[in-house]
């Protein structure tokens, strides 16, 4: 399965408020959508893939 950007930030949305646990997500999500969470507790606000 090829990550999508525009889902990883969908995803960390969807966690971020709740509304899906992480491991429920497509095991191909899990990594990114982890980093990208990161990232925007660190307040940088960026991405790199």
């Amino acid at each position: 399965m090829k990550v999508k950007q525009y889902m990883v930030t969908v995803y960390a949305v969807l966690v971020k408020n709740g509304k899906r646990q992480i491991e429920e997500l497509p095991e191909a999500y899990i990594v990114p959508v982890a980093e990208y969470l990161a990232t925007q507790e660190e307040g940088t606000g960026t991405f790199t893939e």
